[in-house]
């Protein structure tokens, strides 16, 4: 990779809950986590238990800082924090986002989950450096040539989408998010002429509607986005508990037909934009 790349990889693409064993092997069963690298800068969205075989290999790296953004903080999305080995090594530094709430700030809130009983390693254990932020829809953080930008998406209890914008090229992470009757305002901004759309598509149109109101989209929802913001790529993520390597592979020739850059997101994909 140059020094001016720019690019994206999986470490887990599973809604809900982890799902490994021989029908997931594919696509994986690791929960929520995506590497995003803008040159030196590295940037993670999401600490699901992807976040954990990432925390290895920059280990190995020596990598000592990074970006972490929470598109929200259910269970999927942060089951692997306590167990990124990164955080432990005095002389790391992170910066770490999300949502405000009002129940507590982020520290408090990440703090809570690694408490006795739950935990052994209270996070004030944990030797790097931790930075941690409190933001809203519409907030514009630069991380060094790097722009992301959060919009509000649709999710119970709350949730960010986030865009990154480096050199001329950006990337729309969009999960936990459930459609209107029209297209969403916040994701279609957010979706705007972008190369790399990751979109929630945990359900099929007859699944959701058994389960309008959990928060999450379809795949077809999220091609009406892609077309009327002139995506170049739909990457479809937070693949359902329930659906194995066969199913979303049948989904994903589905949707090829709709909107052909079209992929059903898997651990260790790689996208470079440059």
């Amino acid at each position: 990779m140059s020094i001016n790349s720019f690019f994206i990889r999986v470490w887990g693409a599973r809604g809900s809950i982890p799902t490994p064993g021989e029908s997931t092997i594919k696509y994986g069963g690791n929960t929520s986590c995506l590497e995003i690298r803008c040159g030196d800068e590295l940037i993670i969205f999401d600490a699901g238990t992807g976040i954990r075989e990432l925390g290895l290999k920059l280990v190995k790296e020596k990598k000592t800082k990074a970006h972490l953004f929470f598109s929200h903080l259910h269970w999927d999305h942060i089951q692997g924090f306590p167990f990124f080995l990164p955080f432990y090594k005095e002389g790391n530094e992170f910066d770490i986002y999300a949502e405000k709430k009002d129940v507590g700030t982020l520290q408090e809130l990440l703090s809570f989950q690694m408490k006795h009983p739950f935990y052994p390693v209270p996070l004030k254990d944990m030797a790097s450096k931790m930075t941690f932020n409190d933001i809203g829809n519409d907030c514009k953080i630069l991380i060094g040539d790097a722009v992301i930008t959060s919009y509000r998406a649709n999710h119970p209890d709350g949730c960010l989408s986030y865009r990154i914008d480096y050199n001329g090229k950006s990337v729309t992470y969009s999960t936990d998010t459930e459609h209107n009757s029209k297209i969403d305002e916040n994701i279609y901004k957010a979706a705007l002429n972008t190369d790399v759309f990751i979109y929630d598509c945990n359900f099929t149109e007859e699944e959701y509607l058994k389960r309008k109101g959990w928060g999450h989209s379809t795949w077809v929802e999220g091609i009406k986005i892609a077309k009327a913001a002139n995506v170049k790529k739909f990457i479809m993520w937070h693949h359902d508990s329930l659906h194995n390597d066969e199913f979303i592979s049948n989904l994903e020739k589905e949707v090829q037909k709709s909107f052909p850059n079209s992929y059903a997101a898997y651990e260790s994909l790689i996208i470079e934009l440059i």
